[in-house]
């Protein structure tokens, strides 16, 4: 019998074919389809958690219509002012504790932090760190998200700024000393003025004249040989002499931020007998609030803003000194050049922030800034949503690109063992069926190849191609003349070792056949649990390799990354788990038909050992 002969009688019929096909093709549109419904990313419209019964967008506006910035700024806290006419109060809890910033896309919540929430006047103060604002556009915003009795405080005030930012005094203290926001907690050590009253940005500080001053103790962290920023917003109460807003000296270096008759001036002395001082052509005018801003980029130059834009300049040759004395706010270091006015929201950097970053502070902070407007507020939320959804979908929104990677590839291993389950099964039922059908034909015929020509009614059956294939080998060595029988007491033991070889080869295709994909099966199980090991000792390197990239360190940020990693190892179990129990439910059916196909051989044998002479001559 040639080779292709052979090769249609041992594979697998066409009608067989087609249907594993067409259930392959429904299994992959089926666990596409469920694949795309839970882990598609929800898009920017999407709310971003569902116990948050109302949101708000807080639009940016940087073009020459708003703010005027040109340039793209980063890490800028922005002042969120609600009141009235923009917020409604009793749709949020009383100290504001349920309030949450989340970026554009709804994913990312930004760090914030509460400087004055007052129901009953209706007025909050809200600092926001704002990740990114493109200059010369609109097309940037956050939301705002507010209603969820039930949520705990999420501010974080240090977060709000970034590691450059050294030092912020709100001055909204009612008494003591003012205190500093940021992380660094460079608290003023002694302060004579006047605070609580009302000023640009709530409440600020009031300095009377001699012997009020504000003293900030020198610290480590108040280091601007990298570079300087003080900003601040002030009111001058007439035109005087020359004061100091702010300076240190040591007696070898100096550095002042003062006034004089109205004019604003930078003045940086480094012990070498020779100051450097910006021209005085900014002018303040008396009983109104200004933005004043002054940068110093080491060997670069020392800018004076007012009100966001640039009013002097002077080059900078070296370094700003780094204090080495304490820094006085209000007068000078002997108590001399006092400053009478007001002052509100004192801000020290060391660095040189842009202009960009100054215009942004200046429109974003002031009453009549430009940068943001307030959208109407939205009715949403996820109303009778179970935690548990609720918790997966915030786990999903975090998990990073390398855990997707893993998770990707554990699901394409999910969608094979899947495929090669379904397709075990559909041949267990197929072949069960037409095995059964052919054991009780066998079992009634007296002729044993009798149903050798009976394929058809056969196709799926296991047992008829090991029936067909000894068949095969019977009627080739009755071909051959001495072979067939012995005296007519049957097959000769030639011919029998013959036939059982043929017999026993089939046996060994079908189970090949059977086990055919198991190896698929068998690595989900046995390698999806250390991909999933291996996806969170990734994501857990990261996470730690980002908090020693920030310098930052608190629960908030570690608990998203480590949830992230997590769900590496969840995803592996997901795979590896039912791809156990289906590897034992079809390592267990395979046994079985295997045991039925060496019990029919035995059938088989002992028919053909009972066929005698007469049998053999008709």
């Amino acid at each position: 019998m040639d080779r292709k002969k052979d090769k249609v009688e041992r594979g697998v019929p066409g009608a067989f074919l087609s249907e594993l096909r067409l259930n392959k093709i429904s299994a992959l549109i089926v666990l596409l389809m469920i694949t795309i419904g839970l882990f598609m990313v929800p898009d920017a419209n999407a709310w971003w958690d569902g116990k948050w019964q109302q949101r708000m967008k807080i639009q940016f506006d940087t073009s020459s219509n708003g703010a005027g910035i040109d340039e793209n700024v980063a890490d800028v806290p922005l002042l969120v002012r609600l009141h009235t006419g923009n917020f409604s109060f009793p749709s949020a809890k009383e100290d504001g504790s349920d309030l949450r910033f989340v970026s554009l896309d709804d994913k990312s919540p930004l760090k914030y932090h509460i400087e004055k929430f007052d129901p009953i006047e209706e007025i909050a103060l809200i600092w926001v760190k704002v990740p990114r604002i493109s200059g010369g556009g609109s097309q940037d915003s956050i939301w705002m998200y507010y209603g969820n009795d039930s949520a705990p405080d999420g501010q974080d005030a240090g977060g709000t700024y970034d590691v450059n930012q050294v030092a912020v005094y709100h001055l909204g203290d009612e008494d003591g000393n003012p205190r500093d926001a940021t992380a660094y907690s460079n608290h003023a050590a002694s302060f004579s003025g006047k605070l609580g009253v009302p000023s640009v940005v709530g409440n600020g500080a009031q300095f009377s004249g001699a012997g009020e001053l504000m003293t900030i103790t020198r610290a480590s962290s108040l280091n601007f040989t990298k570079g300087f920023t003080f900003s601040t917003w002030v009111r001058v109460n007439q035109s005087e002499g020359n004061t100091h807003f702010l300076s240190w000296d040591d007696g070898k270096q100096s550095f002042t931020v003062g006034v004089e008759e109205s004019k604003v001036y930078c003045s940086l002395s480094t012990g070498k007998g020779q100051a450097t001082v910006t021209p005085k052509t900014a002018v303040l005018t008396p009983k109104g609030w200004h933005h004043l801003a002054v940068t110093a980029d080491p060997d670069n130059q020392i800018t004076l803003y007012l009100d966001g834009r640039q009013a002097a300049y002077i080059k900078l040759k070296g370094m700003v000194p780094a204090p080495a004395a304490d820094i006085i706010i209000g007068a000078s270091v002997k108590g001399s050049n006092v400053f009478t006015g007001d002052v509100d929201e004192m801000q020290l950097s060391g660095t040189a922030r842009s202009a960009g970053w100054i215009r942004a502070a200046f429109q974003g902070q002031g009453p009549d800034g430009m940068l943001m407007s307030y959208m109407e507020p939205e009715e949403g939320g996820g109303s009778g949503e179970s935690l548990t959804v609720h918790l997966m979908k915030v786990i999903i929104r975090t998990i990073t690109l390398d855990g997707w990677l893993i998770i990707g590839f554990l699901i394409l291993m999910g969608f094979a063992s899947v495929y090669i389950f379904q397709q075990k099964i559909t041949i267990f039922r197929l072949a069960g069926k037409g095995n059964e059908t052919f054991s009780e034909n066998f079992r009634g015929m007296d002729n044993p190849m009798s149903l050798f020509d009976k394929e058809q009614d056969f196709q799926h059956s296991t047992l008829y191609r090991v029936y067909r294939a000894g068949c095969v080998e019977l009627r080739r060595l009755m071909e051959k003349k001495g072979e067939t029988s012995k005296h007519g007491s049957g097959l000769s033991e030639r011919a029998m070792n013959g036939f059982k070889a043929a017999v026993e080869k089939q046996a060994m295709y079908e189970s090949r056949k059977l086990a055919a994909g198991m190896v698929i099966m068998n690595m989900s199980v046995a390698g999806g649990p250390f991909l999933g090991l291996l996806g969170t000792v990734w994501g857990v390197m990261n996470t730690f390799a980002s908090l020693a990239e920030s310098g930052e360190a608190n629960l908030a940020a570690i608990a998203p990354g480590v949830a992230s990693a997590l769900a590496c190892t969840m995803a592996g179990l997901l795979i590896a788990i039912p791809a156990l129990f289906a590897s034992s439910y079809i390592t267990g059916n395979i046994k079985n038909m295997n045991a039925d196909v060496n019990v029919f051989i035995d059938d088989f044998i002992l028919k053909l050992e009972e066929e005698k002479g007469p049998r053999h001559e008709a």
